[in-house]
């Protein structure tokens, strides 16, 4: 995610982020009515556990997978079809497999799904060119670190417009790491 103040990333979960590009006042709805629409579904989710369940003493905490975030966050896109002018990331680690999850959405909800890599936002096109050149299966957490800085760094030199600064976020088993990286600032 290319830094530019306010960051707009949120993550319900350790394990699950979603980072907002577009619009500033289209992201702050966006990531509201998002926010409603998942703790909703967890109430419902959690209200349906307590109500069949047997034992009172048993305490469920539910989680969200990364591919429901992604279907909700399509499906409040496209009730608004092209309402809101933000491009979002969902990405996540699946809490059974560990698999790594990559999905971007454009304005009306289409999910684009990636096992690599995934690029949206102002600079989308070179980040795609230079995450093409720099990426290889397999990476450590550092070494993918190191190539998302300098495709950020390089579709930056491309595109002024795109911002300033450069946020790297590590999803890792343990939690979220982020990595402010040193950049021009011009």
């Amino acid at each position: 995610m290319v830094n530019v103040a306010p960051r707009h990333v949120w993550t319900p979960q350790p394990n699950l982020m979603v980072a907002f590009v577009g619009l500033e006042g289209d992201v702050q709805s966006l990531s509201e009515d998002l926010e409603i629409e998942v703790q909703s579904k967890l109430n419902r989710a959690a209200s349906i556990l307590t109500t069949t369940s047997t034992s009172s003493s048993s305490t469920t905490t539910r989680h969200l997978s990364p591919r429901a975030l992604a279907s909700i966050t399509s499906h409040l896109l496209y009730q608004r079809r092209g309402g809101y002018y933000v491009e979002p990331l969902v990405v996540g680690l699946d809490s059974k497999t560990q698999a790594p999850f990559l999905c971007a959405l454009d304005m009306i909800g289409a999910q684009s799904l990636s096992k690599s890599f995934v690029c949206s936002g102002a600079a989308s096109q070179s980040l795609y060119g230079t995450a093409e050149a720099f990426w290889k299966s397999d990476l450590e957490g550092e070494e993918l670190v190191e190539v998302c800085g300098k495709a950020f760094q390089s579709a930056l030199e491309r595109d002024c417009f795109s911002g300033y600064g450069i946020l790297v976020y590590l999803l890792t088993k343990r939690g979220i790491v982020e990595y402010d990286l040193i950049h021009r600032n011009d």
